[in-house]
């Protein structure tokens, strides 16, 4: 079975108002449960689904306990599990941290690049009915236009960073807005980035002028 992905935008600075650069995500399958791993583990090595089990739990028990003791346990070829730990309040003097307010925060899993490797498989791009869903806004693209032709003539400009917040779109789609109706010559681009917003058209203003 092949790799589904899809592209999806790299989230920009908040004032990039470049076009955002994309990136392959992955589209997972549905999650393969414990019960079902234990199954497939059982029918390929002969051994009854009762063993792998207290095979697991052995792991389990004897992870917890070495991990609670602050060493690190290998997990097969898969990779080692280590802990990390937090701090209850923010520290600048380190004389002036006890014990007590130091504690266990994440047990964390360094994957191994043998079982990296192993992992790889053939990907293919997504069809349509299967790729990511993203947020959008709620509104139709003609009632967003209005409400941003509404915003202007009462606001001498508009931000992209005010336009998703006035149509709830998210960043990268607020831009294709905008800038698809520069190029249909329905707004203009003042400034440069970082500080480009978007203005009425000179024509228009010019007219409601007369």
């Amino acid at each position: 079975m092949s790799v589904l992905y899809d592209f999806m935008p790299l989230p920009s600075k908040e004032n990039d108002e470049n076009a955002p650069r994309l990136y392959p995500k992955l589209i997972p399958y549905q999650t393969v449960s414990f019960n079902e791993l234990t199954q497939k583990i059982a029918a390929h090595s002969g051994l009854t689904k009762g063993n792998v089990l207290a095979v697991m739990d052995e792991i389990e028990h004897w992870a917890t306990q070495l991990l609670s003791e602050g060493r690190r346990v290998q997990i097969g070829n898969i990779g080692t599990l280590s802990v990390s730990l937090k701090a209850d309040t923010e520290v600048y003097d380190k004389s002036e941290v006890h014990a007590q307010s130091i504690r266990f925060d994440k047990v964390k899993m360094t994957v191994s690049k043998q079982f990296s490797k192993q992992c790889r498989g053939r990907v293919l791009r997504a069809p349509s009915e299967k790729k990511v869903k993203q947020s959008s806004s709620a509104y139709s693209e003609k009632e967003r236009l209005a409400m941003l032709q509404s915003y202007l003539e009462t606001h001498d400009y508009i931000t992209r960073t005010e336009y998703g917040n006035l149509t709830g779109l998210l960043k990268y789609k607020a831009w294709q807005d905008l800038n698809k109706w520069v190029d249909a010559k329905l707004i203009d681009i003042a400034g440069r980035a970082p500080h480009r917003v978007y203005v009425r058209r000179k024509e228009v203003k010019e007219k409601e002028e007369k």
